[in-house]
């Protein structure tokens, strides 16, 4: 019973390397039947959208469970209600945590130029673009008017503002 990890050591620094947390994340929520949505700062990283590296990782979870230190990371699983759980293991889930986390940057205009490119260039990529793009529009009622206005112009490039959804 446990996590496990193979250490791996580093070819630069020949120290052991940390494991990657997205695979302790999904580990954990595969041992304990668990639902994730993680913060806002880590998938904007994730994605790109930033530089900025979270020192502690909070994932919102719908079970109770204690932080998981790596390295310097450390990994802070938070209970929450199912009801803020709507986009907990979905292919769009990290781009609209990333949308939230970024909201204030969103009235800039070469911020929103730039996060409108890297989505694009994301929602565009022939392995995972069309199910983030399909599981968008399903789920973008359940997001905030600011945040489907920007969508709507992420997922119909051509026509501006899409109509319907």
């Amino acid at each position: 019973r446990g996590l496990y990890d193979r250490p791996r050591t580093n070819p630069l620094t020949g120290r052991a390397t940390v494991p990657d947390y997205r695979a302790v994340i999904r580990a954990v929520t595969r041992r304990d039947n668990a639902r994730t949505v993680i913060d806002g700062m880590t998938a904007a990283n994730d994605l790109g959208l930033t530089t900025a590296v979270p020192a502690r990782i909070e994932v919102l979870v719908d079970a109770r469970l204690k932080p998981i230190k790596l390295g310097t990371q450390e990994i802070h699983f938070k209970y929450a209600a199912p009801s803020r759980l709507y986009w907990a293991d979905r292919p769009g889930m990290r781009v609209v945590q990333a949308l939230y986390w970024m909201q204030d940057m969103l009235t800039q205009d070469s911020e929103r130029k730039r996060i409108a490119t890297i989505l694009r260039r994301l929602l565009s990529d022939p392995k995972h673009g069309e199910a983030i793009c399909e599981d968008l529009r399903a789920g973008l009622s359940a997001v905030p008017i600011w945040m489907q206005e920007f969508l709507r112009q992420l997922l119909s490039p051509g026509a501006g503002l899409e109509g319907k959804s």
